[in-house]
């Protein structure tokens, strides 16, 4: 989501397979679901650091691309979240022009994962929890990855993770990197974990029917915010 360089791409897959119609008779639980998830909910984005005064005791793997725009035409939108490909090119050669750098893996005539790494981030926004938040000086962000339905499983995310950071240290000298997930997306959270990210800070916003509330918590430490 971005200047919303902010959020890893959901991991969950994409079912393309055909759905049967839905029985008049479950219309009114899917109603009432529906209404549920927009007037009753507790949303949390989750912040992340990895400390880069040390090179990290992580792989360096070579398959991904950097900056090749190109790659890009084998794009195609296989999950619900993604932009069209006409969309998201544009959307990256903007990005490319802010200085956002761009990593792919294709294989088979397909993107299989694409990743976006930022040199420099001093604040980030989030509009799903409606709050901003303000990193340290020196700090690298990773953002935007997909992995293609096809490629799951193959570890691609953590791959990617692992390679951003390499080049968030050795390329563009920063201190630190941050990288966000979605609370509920507990594969990518795990993913994350396992390379060694620290849980810096969640941003939360609840709400119940009429009443809502948005706040943070710091896992330790003084962690700036602000609501939008």
């Amino acid at each position: 989501m971005i200047r919303h360089a902010d959020i890893s791409s959901p991991a969950s897959s994409h079912d393309s397979s055909v759905v049967a119609p839905l029985s008049p008779s479950s219309w009114p639980s899917r109603l009432l679901n529906a209404g549920r998830s927009r007037l009753w909910y507790c949303r949390e984005l989750r912040i992340y650091r990895y400390p880069l005064e040390e090179a990290p005791p992580l792989p360096w793997p070579t398959i991904f691309r950097r900056n090749c725009l190109d790659d890009l035409r084998y794009y195609e939108r296989s999950a619900k979240e993604q932009q069209t490909p006409d969309v998201y090119r544009r959307m990256a050669v903007e990005r490319r022009a802010q200085g956002f750098h761009l990593y792919t893996f294709v294989a088979g005539g397909r993107l299989l994962h694409y990743a976006w790494l930022i040199e420099r981030q001093t604040r980030g926004e989030d509009g799903w929890v409606n709050q901003a938040y303000f990193p340290p000086p020196e700090t690298a962000v990773l953002f935007d990855h997909f992995t293609h339905p096809v490629a799951r499983g193959r570890r691609l995310y953590y791959q990617a993770l692992c390679r951003l950071l390499h080049d968030a240290r050795d390329v563009t000298r920063a201190r630190q990197a941050y990288v966000t997930v979605f609370g509920s997306n507990s594969p990518s959270r795990h993913v994350i974990e396992k390379v060694g990210f620290q849980h810096e800070a969640s941003l939360f916003k609840e709400r119940r029917l009429i009443w809502s509330k948005r706040y943070a918590v710091s896992a330790g430490g003084a962690f700036p915010t602000s609501l939008l």
